[in-house]
């Protein structure tokens, strides 16, 4: 798996390595609620940022099939605007690459992310195992858009939305 680097403009970097089990990812989905709660001003937006994160959590540690996984959180920042992303990596079999892509493809194409939403709900009701329903729910009802990267077996998948504000340096101090 590569290794994480922050990108340029980030503020605040948070990037936690880890091997797949649930139990490490619920250690480390409290750790990102302490982060966002102490970096951002607006509890519904926390709320929404922790969220996505487990979705992506539960994900990468679900189908990794390799030895670890990585959850990223960056605050991005220029004169303008200010945005936060969640990272989720993994390494991945060929066939979940390929399940994974089309799901994300929908999902970043879709108009209307609540009806695609609520499309899968219906169509994944009766279907034991798979739903595909978290990544859809992080776009639907997070409100944060969705990207990914495939390089290889590893997966990357980015939830992100522009932030109206956060809290500053002098905001974080004590």
């Amino acid at each position: 798996m590569s290794s994480p680097e922050p990108t340029q403009g980030a503020s605040l970097f948070l990037c936690i390595t880890f091997f797949p089990s649930e139990r490490l990812a619920t250690a480390v989905l409290r750790l990102v609620s302490s982060f966002c709660g102490a970096v951002l001003d607006d509890a519904n937006v926390s709320s929404r940022f922790y969220m996505a994160a487990h979705e992506l959590a539960e994900n990468i540690t679900k189908y990794s099939t390799g030895p670890r996984v990585s959850l990223e959180l960056a605050l991005e920042e220029d004169e303008r605007s200010h945005i936060m992303k969640i990272r989720a990596r993994n390494e991945a079999s060929p066939e979940r690459l390929r399940e994974v892509e089309k799901r994300l493809l929908d999902l970043k194409t879709a108009s209307d992310p609540l009806k695609h939403y609520d499309e899968l709900i219906t169509g994944t009701a009766l279907i034991e195992g798979v739903s595909g329903l978290g990544l859809a729910r992080v776009r639907a009802e997070g409100g944060l858009d969705v990207d990914y990267k495939i390089e290889g077996n590893e997966l990357t998948i980015i939830a992100h939305a522009p932030l109206e504000r956060w809290r500053t340096n002098e905001q974080l101090k004590g």
